[in-house]
């Protein structure tokens, strides 16, 4: 196994990045929806709020959004004050500009043949597996009726965060352990799985491999923020129909 490259050499490990991943992807959802349901015995805003976000509608499903993009954050600031880092260490790095815009071209090009071909690739070996599936999720519907807080939710946030967690955090944990190989495979695996969709895993699978392959280039999360934020915009108008 190749030594890692020296941004990747983290003082945390698997255990702390699955912490990282179940609390902000799962946990602080199960943990918040419970205390509520234990809070809407004894108050009326408690059970209003659980009824919004039982009907999908948008203020309150975003407001979840913020909460567990703040929990992963925090979680995060925790551990790297646990070891003395700085925000450096999950790849707020700064980076060369002209450098940059050269791979996010090779990654775009790379990013569109590789997803087309594993898409259409996927209905003969996969029975029942539909790639034009649309995707949809708690904003998807309210992209009409709510444009700017949908446009939030879908396109800004997700970027800013995932990146951060899943190049920032999870990757090199997991490159610590199987090299940057294999740990760009199982954190892009993870990624994918997050989106709780067939074709989207699919996806954000590839997505998330090339999104480590820049992060082990570049030695910076933000070029991965910037082409992830214009892929989710380009979905973003997909699903608005502009």
């Amino acid at each position: 196994m190749r030594p890692l490259p020296s941004h990747l050499r983290v003082p945390w490990g698997i255990g702390s990045a699955l912490v990282v991943y179940l609390s902000a992807w799962v946990g602080s959802t199960l943990i918040l929806v419970a205390l509520l349901r234990v809070a809407a015995v004894y108050l009326a805003e408690a059970q209003k709020y659980l009824q919004a976000l039982s009907t999908g509608e948008i203020y309150a499903s975003f407001s979840l959004t913020i909460i567990n993009a703040l929990i992963a954050l925090g979680l995060e600031a925790w551990y790297l004050k646990r070891y003395h880092l700085t925000w450096k260490a999950v790849g707020w790095r700064r980076f060369n500009l002209w450098e940059a815009a050269l791979y996010l071209l090779g990654i775009f090009v790379t990013f569109a043949v590789a997803v087309n071909a594993l898409l259409w690739i996927l209905p003969f070996l996969i029975p029942g597996f539909n790639s034009q599936q649309p995707q949809v999720n708690e904003f998807t519907s309210s992209t009409i009726s709510n444009p700017t807080l949908a446009l939030i939710a879908l396109v800004v946030i997700p970027p800013i965060i995932e990146e951060t967690v899943f190049r920032g955090f999870i990757f090199p944990a997991f490159a610590k352990k199987w090299g940057t190989v294999w740990g760009a495979i199982i954190s892009s695996l993870l990624f994918g799985f997050a989106h709780l969709q067939l074709n989207i895993s699919v996806y954000t699978f590839v997505l998330g491999l090339l999104l480590c392959f820049l992060y082990v280039r570049l030695k910076s999360i933000f070029p991965g923020m910037f082409f992830h934020m214009l892929n989710n915009y380009l979905a973003f108008l997909a699903i608005t129909g502009k």
